[in-house]
């Protein structure tokens, strides 16, 4: 039996599907929560286009959503990419958590993750790389 990671992916309707299939096409199954196109299914993205996220927790990493009106279900994942979406909870300049998860603020972010992942091809350098480029874009290397 062999075991695969489950990614998921918390987006707007512009830059989740887009991340979601990105992610879906270089590593296998990915769960997308927030609207996104049908066509996503015949490449490996599960949708959840009528959850609500309620939370966000970084260090399991985990997303708390709710799926029917009222029942809260926490969805516990290996990798999270969140995009397009305001995380207040992260320290400033901060893009990556643990190697785990990544936030992408815009099809910028999208794009120089896509650069990060062809790069390096794995989870912790791409995201290593990714952190390094955007806190030199920022200019708050020390």
């Amino acid at each position: 039996m062999t075991y695969s990671e489950r990614i998921v992916v918390v987006g707007t309707a512009e830059l989740g599907p887009r991340a979601a299939a990105c992610l879906a096409h270089r590593f296998g199954p990915v769960h997308l929560i927030g609207p996104g196109a049908d066509a996503l299914a015949d490449i490996g993205v599960r949708r959840y286009p009528h959850a609500t996220v309620r939370d966000l927790d970084l260090d399991t990493p985990a997303v708390i959503i709710d799926n029917d009106g009222g029942r809260l279900q926490r969805l516990v994942c290996d990798r999270l990419v969140v995009v397009g979406w305001p995380v207040p909870l992260l320290p400033a300049n901060r893009w990556v958590v643990d190697g785990r998860v990544a936030i992408a603020a815009g099809n910028d972010d999208l794009d120089l993750l896509g650069t990060c992942f062809d790069n390096a091809g794995l989870w912790r350098p791409a995201l290593a790389e990714y952190q390094f480029r955007r806190q030199q874009a920022a200019g708050t290397l020390a």
